[in-house]
């Protein structure tokens, strides 16, 4: 499968058309925002990204629709000769719209490829052919959902419809006949439109696949009301007969230094200087069984999380100053009503989030104080645009609740605070500290098109 089909030198984009190299740019820096060190050392050559860790993201001369529609190709290891394997994926970008465009494919064709490169589930689900999500014969990896449009509660109820409806296990008999990679398959499922001119189209390796499109198109999954649409991605790799699917362990990505490990934002361990602790799940959603939680959890980015029937969750920072001149900071869950949520989210998607102020409660117990904080009402505020186009994410900044609003403007001793759960300064011995593992969905359920 050649990887990229180069465009003739004399063969000019469109004046209109972002430069190839100008959109790879872009690439790059929402892949960092997403999976920061991910793209270290990585250059940009001739119509590519290219990563010493040996994965490349080309752009191909369009291989349908007009000026404003890219090709992008990933290939997880351009070592393998001649013909690199690859998958495609496509994006439209329209003026002003170049980052949440690019942040639709990096969150999702993107996360596959991370995925298939790591192989530790951090970036995407891996699902066996008889697993409920799966697809027979194959060995699937699958992106969350993300939506665009004009409405957060249109996008979320698009998003929610297609994750509820297991597309490619229902319509996997439509498509899976004409999947011929030996290595992987891409597949992205797009659903949605205008009000009475919905699309439904699902595309097998950068081809719409016309069987699976009409599949999908039966499926009865709601017309959106405003402009809205939502898609998703998955790479499906052949399984051995006998059902067990050969799932690539992957080499695991080198991220920076405090990066994300199996969900933790310790990074694995406690950094003696700058103490923190990620907090799993809001306490409500802690309480719920794993059966109810499958059910009830309609959307979870990792920073925010809907659940149908207990609330709306958002995490947030809770820094508390130390006696000994540090400050340990909790990533912990706030409720938000839905209205303040929704605000939210629009302000994320203009960029209109600085300066902005809002009120939740608490939803953790936080050590040593445990459940006297919960439910404490709380000041929320301090996001902000960092230079490298990622958010800063919301901090705690005041509360009427008296007992937490001393823990936010007191100092306290590091040894009531952290007790046996933080080493020393200049040790990095982890005796005494339970890794916090970030809860994961076995079924992932619809992500937003923007992360904190």
């Amino acid at each position: 499968m050649p990887w990229i089909r180069r465009r003739a030198r004399n063969d000019e984009p469109p004046a209109e058309r972002l430069p190839d190299l100008d959109l790879l740019a872009v690439v790059r820096t929402r892949l960092e925002a997403f999976a920061p060190g991910v793209t270290e050392g990585a250059e940009l050559k001739g119509n590519s990204l290219l990563s010493p860790s040996g994965w490349a993201i080309g752009v191909t001369p369009p291989r349908h629709g007009g000026a404003h529609h890219y090709d992008l190709v990933a290939l997880p290891d351009v070592t393998v000769q001649p013909d690199v394997p690859c998958f495609l994926d496509c994006v439209t970008i329209r003026p002003g719209q170049v980052q949440g465009a690019v942040d639709s494919w990096v969150q999702t064709a993107g996360a596959c490829l991370l995925e298939l490169l790591d192989g530790r589930g951090r970036f995407a689900d891996r699902d066996g052919p008889a697993d409920r999500r799966g697809v027979p014969g194959w060995q699937a990896i699958s992106s969350g959902v993300v939506g665009l449009g004009v409405d957060p509660a249109e996008s979320r109820r698009l998003q929610s419809a297609l994750v509820d409806a297991n597309v490619l296990h229902r319509i996997a008999d439509s498509f899976t006949a004409d999947l011929e990679s030996p290595y992987f398959n891409g597949i992205k499922v797009f659903y949605g439109g205008a009000p009475g001119a919905v699309q439904a189209e699902v595309r097998v390796n950068g081809d719409r696949h016309e069987g699976a499109s009409a599949a999908l198109a039966a499926l009865g999954l709601p017309e959106p009301t405003v402009f809205t649409t939502v898609r998703g991605y998955a790479l499906l790799l052949p399984a051995p007969d006998g059902g067990e699917p050969a799932v690539p362990s992957g080499s695991g990505l080198t991220l920076a230094d405090g990066a994300c490990c199996d969900g933790c934002a310790c990074g694995g361990r406690l950094d003696p200087e700058h103490p923190g602790f990620d907090l799993e799940l809001p306490h409500l959603v802690a309480e719920l069984s794993e059966e109810e939680r499958t059910q009830r959890v309609r959307a979870d980015t990792g920073a925010i999380m809907i659940v149908e029937g207990v609330g709306n969750f958002l995490k947030v920072r809770l820094p508390i100053r130390l006696d000994d001149g540090r400050t340990v900071v909790y990533l912990c869950w706030v409720y938000l009503q839905a209205p303040v949520i929704d605000d939210l989210v629009q302000r994320f998607e203009t960029g209109a989030v600085e300066g902005h102020r809002f009120e939740g409660l608490l939803c953790n117990a936080i050590p040593p104080w445990g459940g006297e904080l919960l439910r404490a009402p709380v000041v929320l505020g301090g996001q902000r645009i960092k230079a490298d186009g990622r958010v800063a994410r919301t901090e705690v900044l005041g509360s009427s609740h008296p007992l937490l609003s001393r823990v936010l403007q007191q100092t306290w001793p590091a040894d009531l605070v952290l007790g046996a759960a933080t080493p020393a300064r200049g040790c990095t011995d982890r005796a005494g500290l339970s890794a916090v593992v970030a809860y994961r969905r076995a079924d992932r359920q619809a992500r937003y098109c923007w992360r904190t």
